[in-house]
């Protein structure tokens, strides 16, 4: 168990190396324009900066822990770390009015949000629907739209897949959501696209 903790912490860490080298390189190479170019360099450093910064919010909160509830509002800012510099936005309209996501749910549900993310490469839509008594409903939608392969095995039961920097997602979520006590379940699909991510309360 020892070796499969410092595996998956080791993905992780090479995961946020990843997800901040690229906007902290640009940041870099904007500094480098700023004799030749002031305005353009100082926009692009303002961009990367956003970038990192979101990012950073993003998984404080999804891995480090979060201090309190989190309402709808909360969350559309820390989804920002997830979509800043990607193609994918994220549709929160569905949430429950008033919603109010305690931190064990709210953990499960961010790493969730980029799995939904990440399951499109081309672009597109994910949407988000249901609050913290019902439980959450997030649904991929885009050209090419596709949960990862491990997927559909874990929630029937079956090991996460090996934990890897460019595929952490899946096995972290797993791990996260079996701590918090929050089952993961797939729905029945229609129109062809991914089938709804289901995430509930183990008690519900």
């Amino acid at each position: 168990m020892a070796g499969d903790a410092l595996e998956l912490a080791q993905a992780v860490c090479t995961r946020l190396c990843h997800d901040l080298g690229g906007p902290a390189g640009a940041l870099g190479g904007a500094l480098e324009m700023l004799g030749e170019a002031p305005d353009e360099a100082a926009e692009l450093a303002r961009d990367a900066a956003r970038i990192i910064e979101r990012r950073l919010r993003f998984w404080r909160a999804a891995v480090g822990g979060t201090s309190g509830d989190l309402d709808a509002a909360a969350l559309a800012e820390l989804a920002e770390g997830l979509t800043l510099g990607r193609r994918a936005r994220l549709d929160l309209e569905e949430l429950e009015p008033g919603c109010q996501i305690p931190p064990e749910l709210a953990q499960p549900l961010l790493l969730a949000m980029l799995l939904g993310i990440e399951a499109l490469p081309r672009g597109g839509v994910l949407h988000v629907a249901g609050g913290a008594t019902s439980g959450f409903t997030l649904v991929p939608q885009g050209l090419g739209a596709a949960w990862p392969p491990g997927l559909p095995a874990l929630v029937a039961g079956r090991a996460p897949p090996e934990p890897t920097p460019r595929a952490v997602v899946l096995p972290l979520l797993a791990a996260i959501a079996t701590a918090s006590g929050v089952r993961l379940d797939l729905a029945m699909g229609s129109g062809g696209g991914p089938s709804p991510l289901l995430l509930t309360p183990a008690a519900r």
